[in-house]
């Protein structure tokens, strides 16, 4: 049998190019091409079949081989349609979870809205059921009224016409009573005039005016037939009567007697009468003189003074000489009865008298105390020593249903900690605690998108716009994770509390800002949540919604025209929000201090080289440590830092304002994955005691991370402990002698190289980055003895050369100018 023959039809039997065949043995290595056993062929024939059929054995080895790919290629096809399909169908199952969410809530305010319409129009139905019934009432009883008989009694007089029937019918009887009792002046001035004016007529003496609540005409007016109170006794007639009148007082003027009996009075209870005179009654005059002649004159002008409010029936009585003692009674009516009733209206005026005296004094102590209280609030607010406290529990509120803070480092219990710190310290009480406030939706645009600010800062489920729309636009998805919704793996959202918290956070420190931008206060520190400088215009992230600090930068620039604004960010993490709020800005220098990590720790950005872009390059610095945690950075790293980059380049810009990110998550104590570095709380009070060195002292801290609270206690501290000038416990010898760790200072010199062409502040310190505090500070004196040194042989030598000038005799001497 040929061979060829048969591994030709073999061939032939092969399945597509492509395709796996199901069996396929493996022929033998013999048969894989035509041998032939006739004599004659030799060992070269042999070599030629078997290397034919290796050949042909690597050629179906790669037809297997691509077949295999392809089948490969095939399955991924599927796979990758299949995890489609099914992602597809989760989106659809979120987005029908959604609207299953948002129509259930929308129908519980439906419900909610109808049963207080309802409510609303069940009270308005029963008031106007009542006012009708009551307008019944009011119909019935008129009706009655109306049709009462005339033989009836009338019981319908109301409470208070009873009441002032039963006083006028008292005060008839009391009166009455006295007249018959006493015999004299009756204390009713409705029978004031006419007892006067009848005992005067018959006894033919002058006639005495009198105090009356009714305007009556002078007197000699009266016609006697209809007006005249009392009839006269005698026969003589009027004009008689009037002309012994006139010449019974001509002679009283004329005694000299009477004005013996004058002359004792003082200069000052004259002054007192004539005021009486101008406002009140001869009679009144008179009857001061007698009640009150022995007594000092300040109760004698209190009681005449308080007759002003009564009644002036005659003008000309003022008129009277006032060196002559007022007219009195003659012995027809006797003067004890008479200063009895007398005495008892003067009693009246002095007890009116009490009370406007008693309700005087006590007006002039409520306002002096009302000032005092006022002075004192105001010399408290504009005292610049006094730093700002801002707190509000309500921020407390913003955190997940589950309750389990473990699960959730950005908690309630981080302010609550800080603030019951400051108060068992004492140091809260030194403080002028303001009150906050939630930002407008108009102070939030000024850094975030207005689709942003709708989303998170509107509550409940941001009513004012399409939620989906909104949903959609997000760069960063939104899942539900635990109880409540969250914007990533560890942002929560609260949709009750978290939008209000988010904007007090904010209002707060915005008030605070400016109150200290503005001078009412010294500097400030703002216990508020949820942070924010990781907030982008439209994307929050790292616990963040809304970018506090930046906010108030911005608001700062445009309420206040503030020109240079220095924020400090010593977050253990970098402040991307603020970074790209600022990148373009030359009238804000971003300053951060941050874990980097060649771009290997949250948040990934924040490189040296990222300087600013624009007018604003060279405005944006990232103090970024690299190198891990091997070792981690402390006290010395971050002291080296400010010495050598911070510091200089803050003295160079000269800011108006300084504001910081205040995250306290770089002190020991937190985990590596929230920070890990060995920062003392003591090291961030003297961080901020340098601080306080800018800006003349207009400083404002924001809180942001942190998640230990032994370590953000402790820090925040510090922190209003140096704020409030206190003495700052001494640094440690061994941390004065450390110098900074290889990758902290090969992290410094990154800076330094970046830097320095727009700092020239940065040259001078470049020769110091791998010293220790110690060390510079050492060479820092060192520097300033020699450069006194040669200031004051300068000034020497210009000494000398002016001498050498100004001497005459000095002609050989050198010229030195």
């Amino acid at each position: 049998m040929d061979l060829r023959v048969v591994d030709h039809h073999h061939h032939h039997q092969q399945p597509p190019f492509g395709l796996v065949p199901q069996t396929h043995p493996i022929p033998p290595t013999s048969t894989a091409c035509p041998v032939s056993t006739e004599p004659g062929r030799g060992p070269t024939n042999t070599r030629l079949i078997t290397s034919c059929a290796v050949g042909h054995r690597e050629q179906q080895l790669q037809q297997e081989l691509v077949a295999l790919k392809h089948k490969q290629q095939l399955q991924r096809q599927l796979l990758i349609a299949e995890f489609q399909r099914q992602h597809e169908q989760l989106s659809r199952q979120h987005e029908a979870q959604l609207q299953e969410h948002i129509k259930h809530q929308q129908d519980l305010l439906a419900l909610k809205h109808q049963q207080e319409l309802l409510e609303h129009q069940r009270k308005m139905e029963q008031q106007r059921h009542e006012q009708q019934l009551e307008k019944q009432q009011r119909e019935h009883k008129l009706q009655q009224l109306k049709n009462k008989e005339r033989g009836q009694e009338s019981a319908v007089a109301s409470t208070e016409v009873k009441m002032r029937l039963q006083e006028f019918v008292l005060n008839k009887k009391k009166a009455l009573a006295q007249r018959s009792l006493n015999h004299c002046l009756p204390s009713d001035p409705r029978y004031w005039y006419g007892k006067t004016q009848h005992s005067s007529l018959d006894q033919s003496s002058p006639p005495q005016t009198a105090l009356s609540a009714y305007n009556h005409p002078m007197l000699g007016t009266y016609d006697s037939k209809d007006d005249f109170p009392l009839r006269k006794t005698a026969s003589e007639p009027n004009l008689k009567l009037r002309s012994r009148l006139k010449q019974k007082v001509t002679e009283r003027r004329s005694s000299p007697l009477l004005r013996r009996k004058d002359g004792p009075i003082t200069t000052a209870k004259k002054r007192s009468l004539d005021v009486a005179g101008e406002f009140s009654q001869h009679w009144i005059s008179s009857v001061v003189l007698i009640w009150y002649h022995d007594n000092d004159v300040q109760n004698l002008t209190f009681a005449v003074i308080g007759l002003g409010a009564l009644p002036l029936p005659s003008p000309s009585v003022s008129k009277l000489a006032r060196g002559h003692r007022p007219l009195g009674r003659t012995q027809s009516a006797p003067l004890p009865q008479q200063q009895c009733g007398q005495a008892q209206a003067l009693q009246q005026l002095v007890v009116q008298q009490q009370h406007q005296q008693f309700l005087e004094k006590h007006k002039q102590l409520f306002q002096h105390q009302q000032q005092h209280i006022i002075n004192k609030v105001n010399l408290r607010v504009s005292n610049p020593l006094c730093p700002g406290l801002v707190y509000d529990s309500l921020m407390q509120k913003h955190q997940c249903m589950c309750g389990n803070s473990t699960s959730h480092p950005e908690h309630a219990g981080r302010i609550q900690s800080i603030w019951s710190r400051l108060q068992e310290t004492g140091l809260r009480v030194h403080c002028e605690c303001i009150r906050g406030r939630k930002a407008s939706l108009e102070e939030l645009q000024t850094v975030h998108s207005e689709a942003h600010v709708l989303l998170y800062g509107t509550n409940p489920l941001r009513q004012k716009l399409d939620f989906l729309e909104v949903y959609k636009q997000q760069k960063s998805g939104c899942v539900f994770v635990c109880v409540c919704w969250q914007v990533d793996s560890d942002t929560i959202w609260n949709e009750v509390h978290s939008s209000s918290a988010a904007r007090l956070a904010v209002g707060s420190v915005v008030e605070l800002v400016f109150k200290v931008a503005s001078g009412e206060l010294k500097n400030g520190f703002a216990v508020v949540r949820p942070p924010g400088h990781h907030a982008e215009e439209s994307t929050p992230m790292g616990f963040c919604y809304f970018n506090s600090v930046a906010i108030a930068a911005k608001l700062l620039q445009q309420r206040l025209n503030v020109s240079k604004i220095l924020i400090v960010d010593w977050d253990v993490h970098h402040g991307n929000g603020t970074q790209q709020a600022f990148y373009a800005d030359p009238s804000v220098l971003y300053l951060s201090l941050h874990r980097y990590d060649d771009g290997n720790f949250f948040p990934g950005s924040g490189a040296p080289d990222e300087v600013g872009s624009g007018a604003g390059v060279g405005f944006n610095v990232n103090m970024a440590f690299t190198g891990g945690l091997e070792p981690p950075m402390g006290d010395a790293e971050y002291l080296a830092a400010f010495r050598t980059v911070v510091m200089p380049i803050a003295n160079e810009f000269a800011p108006d304002v300084v504001l910081v990110s205040s995250g306290f998550d770089a002190v020991d104590g937190h985990a590596p994955p929230l920070g890990g570095y060995k920062l003392t709380a003591k090291c961030l009070g003297y961080l901020t005691r340098q601080l306080m060195g800018l800006a003349g002292g207009r400083l404002v801290l924001a809180l942001e991370g942190g998640h230990d609270l032994t370590a953000i206690c402790d820090a925040s501290e510090a922190c209003v402990s140096a704020l409030l000038g206190n003495e700052l416990d001494p640094i440690p010898d061994e941390v004065l002698q450390q110098r900074p760790n290889a990758n902290a200072v090969h992290s410094m010199e990154k800076v330094t190289e970046t830097h320095s062409k727009y700092w020239r502040s940065l040259q001078r310190s470049a020769s110091t980055l791998g010293c220790s505090l110690s060390e510079a500070l050492q060479r820092e004196a060192e520097e300033a003895e020699t450069v006194s040194a040669m200031a004051s042989l300068s000034v020497a030598n210009k000494h000398i050369g002016k001498r050498y000038v100004t001497s005459p005799g000095c002609s050989q001497g050198p010229m030195i100018y």
